[in-house]
């Protein structure tokens, strides 16, 4: 008669440490979901915070349209002027500046009438005829419309 009890044994404990681990195995993936909710919180969270700080985007617009174009322009003038002859190098260089000038002015009014919210993807320079007296005329494409 021992000897059955002593078989059944091993028996037990295998079923009590299994129940055991399954028991265990629960809060395991309760904590993953609850981390997983986190940080599904925190991004929202942030993306949110980024998305209702209009300041900063009109900031960020403003420095692109008035420090970011003269920039553009004072280096693009400097390095043409320094690789070719001073009058063409200067001439050429102004040339390519007042375009950077024109695309951050551009980008930079955009963000700021948007309040940030959104971005100019493209927009078309109409020049005048010479000596008509027309303004130069700039059209900004708004997606969607």
């Amino acid at each position: 008669m021992p000897d059955r009890k002593n078989r059944y044994i091993p028996l037990i404990l295998i079923l009590f440490l299994s129940l055991f681990q399954l028991g265990m195995a629960r809060p395991a993936q309760y904590d993953e979901d609850a981390r997983e909710a986190e940080r599904h919180a925190k991004a929202e969270k942030k993306a949110a915070s980024e998305r209702s700080n209009p300041a900063k985007e009109i900031a960020s617009g403003v420095k692109e349209a008035t420090y970011d174009s003269t920039k553009d322009l004072l280096s693009e003038t400097a390095d043409s002027t320094a690789n070719e002859p001073p009058v063409v190098g200067t001439v050429e260089g102004a040339r390519l500046g007042s375009g950077k000038v024109l695309d951050h002015t551009l980008k930079g009014a955009y963000k700021v009438a948007t309040l940030g919210f959104g971005e100019l993807e493209s927009y078309e320079v109409e020049e005048p005829e010479s000596g008509s007296g027309e303004p130069t005329k700039i059209k900004i494409k708004i997606p969607g419309t």
